[in-house]
């Protein structure tokens, strides 16, 4: 019988020291670019003060199955006393956890993640009762709670299999028919104005360059259509600046610039791991009607990873028509908060079931 696997929290050492144990072991277990030190040795480097993060280790008996970055926040409820809440790899405050991270856990074998993250909740049940809550954001397997309240968003992601592209010859020939048809159209409309062409940016600053005007029409395209863009949080361009000038060159990101003719119709920027391209953030010049940039540039970007040898195109959380026609297979990713079983909480719990019973009092269906 195996060894239970224990949870230790530990002082964060310095990051080089860190680095080389996280990199040894990401070489050991694999796993995608979330919990690459591509990605937390970037977010470590570049937390503001007064964030203190320290490191979570996973044990079986004398060795190391998996790490993770722990950061506990102090968080106010309405008018009942703070509680402490434990973020896994992320921080609680929505001003730098807008990098968003998906695919997230325990850099572990992905047949241990759920093992893991079983003992992460033992741990925080038994040993660290000064947290109130533990907030685990996008991992792609939800902890068995036992007796602790939990709650869960669930989001659906959607990926298209590369090997069923290049095995076509053509991306339209991998789609249904409405997809398909979709496709063509997209295609036309553009060729009309133009050659379509994809550049993917070669050296760091051609990288820095696309990113800067993928940031132009991304926001441009958002507060066209009165929403709120990635590039509100000051933190967000910080982290992925960092992130393009540290690892650009280890070959874990990737820039795309989408032309017709001499006019850029879309930039994107993803990242690349263990034969997956994670399509991460955009920019489309999508402000003429009856035009599909977004359509065209993914399409040319599935057909460029392809060729290239990649094995899948994740196209990360969230629903939209795009990605619905285009991917090949879907899955789930969960935000998910467990809690102590303590009064304070029961009593939150209380006070959120009579405010949706006066809601419903007070707006009756109609």
């Amino acid at each position: 019988m195996a060894e239970p696997i224990d949870i230790a929290r530990e002082p964060l050492p310095p990051l080089s020291v860190l680095e080389r144990e996280w990199r040894a072991l990401e070489a050991e277990v694999g796993r995608g670019f979330f919990l690459s030190w591509a990605w937390i040795g970037t977010w470590l480097a570049t937390l503001p003060p007064p964030i203190a993060p320290f490191l979570l280790r996973a044990r079986r008996g004398s060795e190391t199955v998996g790490l993770a970055i722990g950061v506990e926040r102090e968080a106010a409820r309405g008018k009942l006393p703070g509680t402490r809440a434990l973020y896994l790899n992320a921080t609680g405050d929505p001003a730098l956890d807008a990098i968003y991270i998906e695919h997230n856990g325990f850099l572990c074998l992905g047949s241990a993640e759920r093992a893991v993250l079983a003992a992460l909740a033992t741990w925080f049940a038994r040993g660290a009762r000064d947290f109130g809550a533990l907030h685990l954001p996008g991992i792609a397997n939800a902890t068995r709670p036992g007796k602790l309240p939990d709650e869960r968003r669930e989001v659906a992601g959607f990926a298209i299999d590369l090997a069923r592209v290049a095995a076509a010859g053509d991306l339209a020939a991998a789609l249904g028919g409405g997809a398909r048809q979709q496709l063509r159209r997209a295609l036309r409309s553009y060729e009309q104005r133009g050659p379509l062409s994809l550049v993917e940016a070669g050296s760091t600053g051609e990288a820095l360059e696309f990113f800067a005007a993928l940031k132009e029409l991304h926001i441009a395209s958002w507060q066209r259509r009165r929403r709120r863009h990635a590039f509100v949080a000051p933190y967000f361009e910080q982290f992925h600046r960092a992130l393009i000038e540290r690892e650009f060159s280890r070959g874990g990101i990737q820039l795309l610039k989408i032309a017709s003719g001499d006019r850029a119709i879309g930039y994107l920027y993803n990242f690349r791991r263990g034969g997956i391209v994670y399509s991460y953030q955009s920019g489309f010049d999508d402000g003429q009607r009856g035009l599909s940039p977004g359509v065209v540039s993914h399409a040319l970007a599935i057909a460029h990873n392809a060729a290239g040898g990649a094995r899948l195109y994740d196209f990360l959380a969230g629903a939209n028509r795009l990605k619905k026609n285009f991917s090949t297979l879907s899955y789930t990713l969960v935000w998910q908060v467990l809690r102590q079983p303590r009064l304070d909480h029961r009593l939150r719990a209380a006070a959120r079931s009579i405010a949706r019973g006066i809601g419903r009092r007070s707006n009756p269906p109609r």
